[in-house]
């Protein structure tokens, strides 16, 4: 049945667009993560998914987590409520493969064992959009960036005087509020937010499936609560020297702290904290024939954890430094060369143990675009891309990729991208207090896509293989990070829809199917077979909409190769409305899970039942 549900959703968007009238303008959305440079979607070969800002309005969702499952059909892992330990997999790489930035800045924390992005974190208050650009980007990006990277653009400040509030209250006693204001005429511009929101959630801890108790909730069986505060601040400076000349500066703070529970158990006094600050100073020169972009970028790290009531406290400290400049020399019309180098140092420093780690790696690297008419009077664009990373601790990297995309009809066209990724061990995997091992050498490995479709509705088939695999084996005391010999592969299918029919309804639908196995031909964990997410808004009028987001999680299991609980096959109904009171004042309100399902994404962790939450925002 739910097979059935899923397919016809699938087929009643694919037939729709045959006979529906396009009012997006994909035309007119920038990608900046894709090249390095700033493209118009239209123009970009690899397989680009944008989250407006608009989307996340329309939608209200808070958390970064919450757009990539539902807007971004990102298959997600979170072991409890908001803001705890969250995982993403974009085409079965997890995000420990997924370099995660910040208006070009590094997220990816070098202080956690896989030196991974914890997106728990990130609020939407001041995001304009998110850009996801799959396959291995390593040809732009380096290291991290194997699998894939998502780049979160933050808000700019327009010509006036603006300002933004938002305050929401719903379940688990969850309030937060959100300002923004910002100020820009033609020579200088300045925007400043802040958000705090307060959580105080229930307990992540819940019985695991196969257990008497499993199917009650926290408030049943009497747990406690598990809190999240987070509190965060952004501001950007910018100055236009001349008219193509300009230099700008961007902080983000982001402090965190999470009651958290390890897994059968209930901890009543574990938690974490977090100090997560990213800057940004950059010279920009917008020439007509040279852009030239310098700019210096740190990322800081402060985390502190206690994982029981009678363990110890463990501090981490950690810092990425990055320094790049490059040139996008345009040579031709509709063609250009970007050509640049980097300077980049990780740092970690284990305060509890007393130890400080860090390596460096210097890179090149060099794109090629072009977009010409080859096949009828029809655009063609072409990329290549390689990068050199040379690594003081370990084997150098040389990666590359390349992009074709070839309009056949007047929008419909077939595009195909190849590339090469490394991911560099981390800090912790080399020299940490837990199973490190300092023989390890960076992954390698290959992604492949292939697609056909339109603005509108588009299939895209891929795979990917990761080489000399880093994963924690063994058993305790008898376990660490080991290279797992062999390829790890994963390939699957994609298909989108999204478009408005008879001008009053938005409708969108995404589905991934993906089949993953590693060298020894077993399943990885905690992925999803399928996945569909579709949502439908009516709008009923220029000042009201209500909006319906479906979402089918399909078999996964817990463990690797099919062992473990299945934590899959299940279906959540979240609905949204929003209502214009005038030009600068609205209102909205969100049930989460209408059915109230009970489900757990990962074995002993809880979800949250049917919850509600209203909301006001004004802006000027």
């Amino acid at each position: 049945m739910k097979n059935t549900i899923r397919l016809s959703l699938i087929s009643v968007a694919l037939i729709s667009s045959l006979y529906a009238e396009n009012q997006y303008s994909l035309e007119a959305i920038d990608v900046t993560a894709a090249q390095g440079v700033t493209l118009k979607k239209q123009d970009v070969t690899d397989d680009v998914t944008i989250i407006t800002k608009a989307a996340i309005e329309e939608s209200r969702v808070t958390t970064l987590g919450e757009a990539l499952s539902q807007l971004g059909n990102i298959a997600v892992s979170q072991s409890g409520g908001v803001g705890q330990q969250t995982s993403i997999f974009v085409r079965g790489m997890d995000n420990r493969r997924i370099l995660v930035l910040i208006d070009g800045v590094r997220y990816n924390d070098p202080t956690t064992p896989n030196a991974a992005s914890n997106i728990a974190h990130i609020m939407l208050y001041n995001v304009e959009q998110i850009e996801i650009i799959k396959g291995a980007q390593s040809g732009i990006w380096g290291s991290d960036a194997s699998g894939g990277v998502i780049n979160i653009v933050t808000s700019k400040a327009k010509e006036g005087t603006h300002a933004f509030f938002n305050v929401e209250h719903g379940s688990f006693d969850s309030k937060q509020a959100s300002l923004q204001a910002s100020y820009a005429t033609q020579r200088f511009d300045v925007l400043v937010g802040a958000l705090s929101l307060r959580n105080e959630g229930f307990s992540a801890y819940e019985p695991q499936k196969g257990t008497p108790d499993y199917g009650q909730r926290y408030d049943d069986l009497g747990l406690e609560k598990d809190s999240y505060v987070n509190t965060s601040f952004n501001a950007k400076l910018g100055y236009n020297i001349t008219d193509i000349d300009r230099i700008e500066a961007n902080v983000q703070l982001i402090n965190s702290d999470t009651d958290i529970d390890n897994s059968g158990s209930d901890n009543t006094e574990a938690d974490t904290k977090a100090k997560n600050n990213f800057y940004s100073l950059a010279y920009k020169h917008m020439g007509s024939v040279h852009n030239i972009n310098l700019q210096y970028n740190l990322s800081t790290f402060d985390r502190e954890s206690l994982f029981s009531l009678s363990g110890p406290t463990y501090k981490y400290e950690g810092s990425v430094n990055e320094i790049k400049i490059d040139d996008k020399i345009a040579y031709a019309e509709d063609s250009f060369l970007r050509i640049g180098t980097s300077y980049q140092l990780f740092e970690q420093q284990e305060i509890t143990a007393n130890t400080n780690k860090d390596y460096s790696a210097i890179a090149a690297f060099v794109t090629n675009y072009n977009q010409f008419e080859f096949f009828s009077g029809q655009n063609t664009i072409l990329t290549e891309s390689i990068r050199y990373d040379k690594y003081n601790e370990f084997d150098d990297a040389l990666t590359g990729k390349v992009g074709l995309k070839q309009f056949v009809y007047n929008d419909y066209y077939v595009s195909s991208n190849i590339g090469t990724g490394f991911n560099a061990p981390s800090l912790a995997q080399l020299y940490g207090q837990f199973g490190a091992n300092p023989n390890l050498k960076p992954e390698k490995s290959l992604t492949a896509d292939f697609t056909l479709g339109n603005d509108v509705v588009w299939i895209t088939g891929f795979y990917n293989e990761i080489t000399d695999f880093i994963d924690y084996t063994g058993v305790w005391p008898n376990s660490g990070y080991n290279q797992v010999p062999g390829k790890s592969k994963f390939r699957g299918v994609e298909l989108g829809y999204e478009d408005y029919l008879f001008k009053a309804l938005g409708l969108a639908a995404n589905y991934t199917y993906v089949h993953t196995e590693d060298a020894n031909g077993e399943e990885l964990a905690r992925r999803p077979k399928s996945q569909l997410d579709a949502r439908a808004t009516y709008y009923i009028s220029d000042d009201f909409d209500i909006g319906l987001n479906v979402q089918y999680v399909g078999t996964r299991y817990d463990g690797a190769n099919k062992t473990g609980a299945q934590t899959g096959e299940y279906t959540l109904l979240n609905i949204v409305s929003n209502v214009k009171v005038n030009k600068y004042i609205s209102v909205y309100g969100k049930v989460n899970n209408i059915g109230d399902e009970y489900y757990q994404v990962v074995d002993g962790y809880a979800t949250a039942g049917r919850s509600i939450y209203l909301g006001l925002n004004a802006k000027y």
